[in-house]
């Protein structure tokens, strides 16, 4: 499947190679590819969702999580974590957990 058929039941997870650190509050988080030694910022939200990411939950589980942590609208965040997935898949940050 490609990165544009992620929905809200897709299960993601960090990739293998891929080491996430938070920076801190208001401050969002780095996430490293450690075959590459490519560097990605990711804000507090992102950040949120990659940490929520373990192989057993569906983006759209992340939403209900993250949706009382920020308290947002659930259909804006689950489209817009959906995009997020896809991008993180695509750079290989994360991958499928099905």
């Amino acid at each position: 499947m490609a990165s544009e058929d992620i929905t809200a039941a897709t299960v993601l997870r960090l990739a293998e190679k891929v080491s996430l650190q938070p920076l801190g509050e208001g401050e969002g988080g780095v996430i490293l590819r450690l075959d590459s030694g490519e560097l990605f910022t990711i804000n507090d939200t992102a950040l949120s969702f990659v940490e929520a990411l373990d192989g057993t939950r569906s983006v759209e589980g992340t939403v209900e999580l993250i949706a009382e942590e920020y308290d947002v609208d659930r259909d804006t965040l689950t489209r817009d974590l959906i995009e997020i997935s896809g991008d993180l898949l695509t750079a290989g940050l994360v991958e499928r957990a099905e």
